[in-house]
């Protein structure tokens, strides 16, 4: 219900902001993934900044607290659970039009999280006993991505982006394949 909520008031505030004809004056953009709160309990926000020509740069902020992977995590169904993600990246666009277009994303992505493993100890009578012990991760990442992004009214965006990437530094601890995937609802100003 809070979620629900949550989305109407932004498209409530998005609704009535004031209209500028100009794209081109508009050089700002904040945006929330929708899909990332509805499916994942994960708190996404990105914020980007647009050049005069077909390039752009922004960062993503990602924070995750989902019942589902915390569980998964405790009760032994995967071996770490990430919790935050720092994304910088840099757009190209490749289609013409300012209003809808296709675009390329190349990514960073600093990322950290808990990591679980059972270890094997031997006690002070010389028996081993095998035990869970716990410890956290922080890893970076690069990548690449594929979106299309619309606008409506000029400053309502929606933007579709699918990307993924491979941690480079702590790949004993941390996950594989770090995904961007997401259905994000912006306003452009």
């Amino acid at each position: 219900m809070k979620k629900l909520l949550s989305l109407l008031f932004l498209v409530s505030l998005f609704s009535h902001a004031q209209e500028n004809n100009s794209m081109s004056q508009k050089k700002n953009e904040f945006r929330i993934d929708v899909l990332a709160v509805v499916l994942s309990n994960k708190a996404s926000v990105s914020y980007e900044y647009f050049f005069d020509g077909y390039l752009s740069t922004g960062i993503n902020v990602n924070y995750s607290n989902s019942s589902k992977l915390n569980d998964d995590f405790e009760n032994g169904y995967r071996n770490n659970l990430p919790k935050m993600e720092l994304n910088p990246y840099i757009r190209y666009a490749l289609s013409k039009s300012r209003t809808s277009y296709y675009f390329a994303e190349a990514f960073g992505s600093y990322n950290s999280g808990d990591y679980k493993e059972i270890i094997r100890l031997v006690g002070t009578d010389g028996n081993a006993y095998y035990t869970t012990q716990k410890s956290k991760y922080s890893d970076f990442a690069l990548g690449g991505g594929l979106g299309y992004k619309m606008y409506i009214k000029n400053c309502i965006a929606l933007e579709f982006l699918v990307g993924f990437g491979s941690n480079l530094t702590n790949k004993a601890k941390s996950p594989d394949v770090i995904s961007r995937v997401g259905i994000n609802l912006g306003y452009r100003f």
